[in-house]
């Protein structure tokens, strides 16, 4: 039988998800086992994994590769090599703490988007309130080690540091601390590009073989103020500056733009300041730029069908814009995302329609 994708084998995804420590193959894989540090068999697991409805659970990754397109699943293969089952790659996002409440996120991933519905008085079922009680994720944050300090990690080739704010803790700290073999470990961040790293955090990145610091940004000016509330642009577009400078040689950089309906028409803006300020490093090592489809509040399925045939119009049948257009689903209703938009203005006083007036008036 073809192996059907590494991460059900050498892939381990730690998580924090209704107030429990939880673990899948990897970030996409649909299932999440709440974990027993003391009794779960990790071999047991990865057999329930490989046994469970893939097309279900693995339906990310398949819908990206019904398009024509490279998946996580597919990547697989290059990213994990090798006969051994032993654990390659590790994504670590248990810390939920953040000091961002974006209009793409929730309170599920942000701390902050926690605070917030607080003081807008939205009521947050139980699920969500463990994730953000701190004697219960410190409780988790402890058990994870516990588990990690167990495992056979002379293989590993890969770290993942997602969450919330992967640098607004010291959980990654102690888990660089755990592996043997630094010089042969590859590490990535995805971050909010807010929070500069200590000197002995640049320190300990020297020891890995590499580090892919990747910056979570939506837009430029007023529109990535709007996306990525409550972080300003003034403040963004320097630190970007800064944080090429500072980072150690073996620091590379990279975006997560995640595309929605309100952004999708203006990815130019976008581009043309990544290509000047953050496309490399100093040293001239070429960024990654990943491109994604947003869901959840901004589901990019929310653009109107008029809105779609202007970014078809505006950007060449060859840009990556327009074939990611023709992914996106049958069109929706819209009056939910309205009212969320409305609240987001009413609660944070701004304006979405003046912000994004180009596209405003396809949302009548």
């Amino acid at each position: 039988m073809t192996e059907f994708c590494r991460h059900l084998t050498n892939g381990l995804d730690y998580n924090n998800v209704a107030g429990e420590f939880t673990m899948s193959p990897c970030c996409y894989f649909a299932k999440q086992d709440v974990i027993d540090s003391q009794k779960t068999n990790i071999a047991e697991l990865r057999q329930s994994w490989q046994n469970s409805d893939l097309e279900k659970n693995c339906a990310i990754c398949l819908h990206t590769e019904s398009s024509g397109r490279g998946s996580y699943r597919t990547a697989s293969f290059e990213m994990m090599k090798g006969q051994s089952n032993k654990l390659q790659h590790l994504n670590v996002q248990i810390n939920k703490q953040c000091n961002l409440a974006c209009a793409s996120c929730s309170s599920i991933h942000s701390s902050f988007w926690f605070q917030e519905n607080q003081r807008n008085n939205i009521e947050q079922p139980l699920h969500i309130k463990n994730i953000h009680t701190k004697p219960k994720y410190e409780a988790i944050k402890d058990e994870f080690l516990s588990w990690l300090e167990k495992e056979d990690l002379s293989e590993l080739k890969y770290i993942k540091f997602s969450g919330g704010e992967p640098l607004m803790s010291d959980l990654h700290l102690k888990v660089l601390a755990l592996v043997d073999n630094p010089q042969q470990v590859s590490l990535q961040y995805t971050s909010n590009f807010s929070i500069m790293p200590t000197d002995t955090t640049f320190k300990v990145w020297e020891q890995f073989k590499l580090v892919k610091w990747i910056a979570s940004i939506d837009g430029v000016g007023e529109r990535f103020t709007f996306l990525r509330w409550p972080y300003d642009w003034k403040t963004l577009d320097p630190f970007a500056k800064q944080a090429k400078e500072k980072a150690p040689n073996n620091v590379m950089f990279g975006v997560e733009h995640t595309l929605n309906p309100l952004n999708i028409y203006y990815f130019d803006e976008f581009e043309q300041w990544y290509n000047q300020n953050l496309s490399t490093n100093r040293l001239g090592d070429k960024s990654d730029l990943n491109l994604h489809l947003c869901w959840g509040n901004l589901d990019i399925k929310y653009t109107p069908v008029e809105l779609r045939q202007k970014i078809v119009e505006k950007y060449s049948s060859d840009h990556t814009i327009c074939s990611l257009v023709k992914d996106i689903p049958e069109p929706v209703e819209i009056q939910g995302l309205l009212d969320y938009l409305d609240n987001l203005d009413q609660w944070r006083n701004q304006n979405w329609r003046e912000i994004f007036h180009d596209v405003q008036h396809h949302f009548a």
